[in-house]
């Protein structure tokens, strides 16, 4: 179980999470974390959220290439979007410099258990190059 502060790395690609606000902190109404993304990382597959909103509070440095349904975007820094329960999504750093986002999901659910162990598959070697376990 996660603690605010405590940091998590995939070793397949780079991404760093550093804990904000974790689900015991917020009694799984939420989780906060901001996220470093390395240049020319292709980030996670198409996929939805049925129950849960995710919040991309501010781009702090970079650019992201964020696909939200049909619709293609470019976002930098200052940048908020939210990505509604159900929407198919997915995003991507294209660019030579680190991303650096704030993230937030609600409800927390498992989100934090879910980043926790793809990370550790990363470090056991049990995912393919855009860090999807196998």
């Amino acid at each position: 179980m996660a603690r605010a502060g405590d940091v998590i790395e995939n070793p397949t690609t780079g991404e760093r999470i550093t804990f904000a606000r974790t689900v015991s902190d917020t009694q799984g109404e939420l989780l906060a974390f901001e996220y470093l993304v390395p240049p020319r990382t292709p980030g996670p597959p198409l996929h939805v959220h049925p129950y849960q909103e995710e919040r991309f509070v501010e781009v702090l440095s970079g650019v992201l290439n964020a696909r939200l349904g049909n619709d293609e975007r470019r976002i930098g820094n200052g940048v908020t979007f939210t990505v509604s329960p159900g929407t198919p999504h997915t995003w991507r750093n294209e660019g030579t410099e680190e991303v650096r986002m704030l993230v937030e999901i609600r409800p927390a659910m498992r989100m934090e258990e879910v980043f926790e162990t793809t990370f550790a598959l990363a470090r056991d070697g049990k995912t393919d190059a855009r860090g999807v376990p196998t």
